[in-house]
Protein backbone atom coordinates (compact mmCIF):
# COMPACT_ATOMS: atom_id res chain seq x y z
CA UNK A 1 0.00 0.00 0.00
CA UNK A 2 2.87 2.38 0.73
CA UNK A 3 4.28 1.57 -2.71
CA UNK A 4 0.96 2.36 -4.38
CA UNK A 5 0.73 5.65 -2.48
CA UNK A 6 4.26 6.53 -3.59
CA UNK A 7 4.13 5.42 -7.23
CA UNK A 8 0.47 5.94 -8.21
CA UNK A 9 -2.17 8.63 -7.96
CA UNK A 10 -4.96 8.02 -5.47
CA UNK A 11 -8.15 7.95 -7.54
CA UNK A 12 -10.52 7.59 -4.60
CA UNK A 13 -12.50 5.14 -2.49
CA UNK A 14 -15.83 3.47 -3.21
CA UNK A 15 -18.03 0.48 -2.45
CA UNK A 16 -18.00 1.00 1.33
CA UNK A 17 -20.73 -1.39 2.48
CA UNK A 18 -21.52 -3.85 5.22
CA UNK A 19 -22.68 -7.17 3.79
CA UNK A 20 -24.82 -9.59 5.76
CA UNK A 21 -22.41 -12.47 5.31
CA UNK A 22 -19.58 -14.08 7.25
CA UNK A 23 -15.95 -13.44 6.35
CA UNK A 24 -15.38 -16.92 4.91
CA UNK A 25 -18.28 -16.58 2.46
CA UNK A 26 -17.03 -13.14 1.42
CA UNK A 27 -13.52 -14.47 0.79
CA UNK A 28 -14.80 -17.51 -1.11
CA UNK A 29 -16.76 -15.22 -3.41
CA UNK A 30 -13.75 -13.00 -4.06
CA UNK A 31 -11.59 -16.02 -4.91
CA UNK A 32 -14.20 -17.78 -7.05
CA UNK A 33 -12.74 -17.32 -10.50
CA UNK A 34 -15.85 -18.85 -12.09
CA UNK A 35 -18.10 -15.99 -11.01
CA UNK A 36 -16.60 -13.27 -13.21
CA UNK A 37 -18.54 -14.27 -16.33
CA UNK A 38 -21.69 -14.86 -14.28
CA UNK A 39 -22.05 -12.15 -11.66
CA UNK A 40 -20.16 -9.50 -13.66
CA UNK A 41 -20.99 -10.61 -17.23
CA UNK A 42 -23.36 -7.72 -17.94
CA UNK A 43 -21.04 -5.07 -16.50
CA UNK A 44 -17.91 -6.07 -18.41
CA UNK A 45 -19.54 -8.05 -21.28
CA UNK A 46 -17.35 -11.03 -20.34
CA UNK A 47 -17.72 -14.12 -22.52
CA UNK A 48 -15.56 -16.59 -20.61
CA UNK A 49 -12.76 -17.03 -18.08
CA UNK A 50 -9.52 -18.56 -19.37
CA UNK A 51 -7.56 -19.50 -16.26
CA UNK A 52 -3.77 -19.27 -16.65
CA UNK A 53 -1.97 -19.94 -13.36
CA UNK A 54 -2.06 -19.74 -9.58
CA UNK A 55 0.99 -19.06 -7.40
CA UNK A 56 0.60 -20.20 -3.79
CA UNK A 57 2.97 -18.44 -1.39
CA UNK A 58 1.25 -19.38 1.86
CA UNK A 59 -0.85 -16.43 3.04
CA UNK A 60 0.05 -14.58 -0.18
CA UNK A 61 -0.94 -15.68 -3.68
CA UNK A 62 -1.31 -14.57 -7.29
CA UNK A 63 -3.98 -15.62 -9.79
CA UNK A 64 -3.74 -14.93 -13.52
CA UNK A 65 -6.57 -15.37 -16.02
CA UNK A 66 -7.90 -13.82 -19.22
CA UNK A 67 -11.48 -12.71 -19.84
CA UNK A 68 -12.45 -12.18 -23.52
CA UNK A 69 -15.21 -9.57 -23.90
CA UNK A 70 -18.02 -8.81 -26.31
CA UNK A 71 -18.33 -5.33 -27.72
CA UNK A 72 -20.49 -3.24 -25.34
CA UNK A 73 -23.85 -2.03 -26.61
CA UNK A 74 -24.63 1.65 -27.12
CA UNK A 75 -26.79 1.54 -23.97
CA UNK A 76 -23.93 0.04 -21.93
CA UNK A 77 -21.54 2.75 -23.15
CA UNK A 78 -24.02 5.46 -22.21
CA UNK A 79 -24.47 4.04 -18.70
CA UNK A 80 -20.71 3.80 -18.11
CA UNK A 81 -18.30 5.23 -20.72
CA UNK A 82 -15.34 3.64 -18.91
CA UNK A 83 -16.13 0.34 -20.67
CA UNK A 84 -14.70 1.89 -23.87
CA UNK A 85 -11.25 2.02 -22.26
CA UNK A 86 -11.24 -1.70 -21.48
CA UNK A 87 -9.23 -4.03 -23.71
CA UNK A 88 -10.98 -6.66 -25.82
CA UNK A 89 -9.49 -9.26 -23.48
CA UNK A 90 -9.09 -8.34 -19.82
CA UNK A 91 -5.81 -9.81 -18.56
CA UNK A 92 -6.53 -10.18 -14.86
CA UNK A 93 -3.88 -10.40 -12.18
CA UNK A 94 -5.26 -10.80 -8.67
CA UNK A 95 -2.82 -10.53 -5.78
CA UNK A 96 -4.17 -11.90 -2.51
CA UNK A 97 -3.08 -11.26 1.07
CA UNK A 98 -5.04 -13.53 3.39
CA UNK A 99 -7.41 -12.67 4.98
CA UNK A 100 -7.98 -8.99 4.29
CA UNK A 101 -6.76 -7.82 0.87
CA UNK A 102 -7.40 -8.64 -2.78
CA UNK A 103 -5.65 -6.40 -5.31
CA UNK A 104 -6.68 -6.30 -8.96
CA UNK A 105 -3.76 -5.17 -11.13
CA UNK A 106 -5.17 -3.90 -14.44
CA UNK A 107 -3.98 -2.01 -17.50
CA UNK A 108 -5.92 -0.20 -20.19
CA UNK A 109 -4.98 2.05 -23.09
CA UNK A 110 -5.50 5.12 -20.90
CA UNK A 111 -3.88 4.03 -17.65
CA UNK A 112 -2.78 1.43 -15.11
CA UNK A 113 -5.11 0.64 -12.22
CA UNK A 114 -4.53 -0.90 -8.79
CA UNK A 115 -7.92 -1.77 -7.31
CA UNK A 116 -7.56 -2.72 -3.64
CA UNK A 117 -10.47 -4.59 -2.00
CA UNK A 118 -10.41 -4.72 1.80
CA UNK A 119 -12.44 -7.02 4.07
CA UNK A 120 -13.15 -6.44 7.77
CA UNK A 121 -15.32 -8.79 9.85
CA UNK A 122 -17.73 -6.73 11.96
CA UNK A 123 -19.38 -9.77 13.56
CA UNK A 124 -19.74 -13.49 12.92
CA UNK A 125 -22.40 -12.75 10.30
CA UNK A 126 -21.43 -9.33 8.90
CA UNK A 127 -18.42 -8.24 6.85
CA UNK A 128 -17.52 -4.72 5.80
CA UNK A 129 -15.82 -4.19 2.46
CA UNK A 130 -14.56 -1.19 0.56
CA UNK A 131 -12.26 -0.37 -2.36
CA UNK A 132 -9.27 1.96 -2.58
CA UNK A 133 -8.29 2.83 -6.16
CA UNK A 134 -4.87 3.93 -7.37
CA UNK A 135 -3.85 4.71 -10.94
CA UNK A 136 -1.07 5.80 -13.28
CA UNK A 137 -2.30 7.83 -16.28
CA UNK A 138 -1.07 6.88 -19.75
CA UNK A 139 -3.39 9.42 -21.37
CA UNK A 140 -5.06 12.70 -20.29
CA UNK A 141 -8.37 10.86 -20.69
CA UNK A 142 -7.54 8.80 -17.61
CA UNK A 143 -8.08 11.71 -15.21
CA UNK A 144 -11.35 12.61 -16.94
CA UNK A 145 -12.55 9.03 -16.40
CA UNK A 146 -11.75 8.86 -12.67
CA UNK A 147 -15.39 8.90 -11.55
CA UNK A 148 -16.36 6.31 -14.15
CA UNK A 149 -13.52 4.05 -12.95
CA UNK A 150 -14.76 4.37 -9.38
CA UNK A 151 -18.33 3.68 -10.52
CA UNK A 152 -17.21 0.43 -12.14
CA UNK A 153 -15.63 -0.73 -8.88
CA UNK A 154 -18.72 0.31 -6.91
CA UNK A 155 -20.96 -1.72 -9.22
CA UNK A 156 -18.68 -4.76 -8.82
CA UNK A 157 -19.03 -4.53 -5.02
CA UNK A 158 -22.81 -4.10 -5.26
CA UNK A 159 -23.14 -7.12 -7.54
CA UNK A 160 -20.99 -9.27 -5.24
CA UNK A 161 -22.95 -8.15 -2.17
CA UNK A 162 -26.21 -9.02 -3.90
CA UNK A 163 -25.10 -12.48 -5.01
CA UNK A 164 -23.56 -13.49 -1.68
CA UNK A 165 -26.92 -14.08 -0.06
CA UNK A 166 -28.05 -16.19 -2.98
CA UNK A 167 -25.23 -18.62 -3.74
CA UNK A 168 -23.38 -19.08 -0.46
CA UNK A 169 -26.15 -20.08 1.89
CA UNK A 170 -23.86 -22.11 4.15
CA UNK A 171 -24.80 -25.50 2.77
CA UNK A 172 -22.22 -28.06 1.67
CA UNK A 173 -20.98 -27.97 -1.91
CA UNK A 174 -22.48 -30.70 -4.11
CA UNK A 175 -20.42 -30.35 -7.31
CA UNK A 176 -16.85 -29.40 -8.16
CA UNK A 177 -16.30 -26.63 -10.71
CA UNK A 178 -13.31 -25.52 -12.76
CA UNK A 179 -10.94 -22.87 -11.46
CA UNK A 180 -11.60 -23.55 -7.75
CA UNK A 181 -7.95 -23.28 -6.73
CA UNK A 182 -8.47 -19.82 -5.20
CA UNK A 183 -11.39 -21.05 -3.11
CA UNK A 184 -9.33 -24.04 -1.97
CA UNK A 185 -6.55 -21.62 -0.95
CA UNK A 186 -9.06 -19.63 1.13
CA UNK A 187 -10.48 -22.73 2.84
CA UNK A 188 -7.01 -24.07 3.69
CA UNK A 189 -5.81 -20.77 5.13
CA UNK A 190 -9.07 -20.09 6.98
CA UNK A 191 -8.83 -23.42 8.80
CA UNK A 192 -5.16 -23.03 9.81
CA UNK A 193 -4.67 -19.24 10.15
CA UNK A 194 -2.23 -17.84 11.16
CA UNK A 195 -0.21 -21.01 10.49
CA UNK A 196 0.63 -21.94 6.90
CA UNK A 197 0.01 -25.58 6.04
CA UNK A 198 0.09 -27.74 2.92
CA UNK A 199 -0.64 -28.68 0.32
CA UNK A 200 0.87 -26.03 -1.93
CA UNK A 201 -1.73 -25.19 -4.56
CA UNK A 202 0.49 -23.60 -7.21
CA UNK A 203 -0.36 -24.62 -10.73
Amino acid sequence: MNGFARDYEFIGHTGDVTVETDLLSMLLNMHDYNHQNGTHRSLFTINSVEFQSFQDEGLHSHAYYNMPRSQPSFKEVLSNPAVLAMPQTIEAHLENFFPSLVIFHGATAIGIVKQVHLFIPESLTRTRTYVLMFGKPLSPVFRLARQNILNLAKTVVEQDADILGKIYAGHSQKIKLNNEVGMNWVRRNFESFPEVVGPNLSR
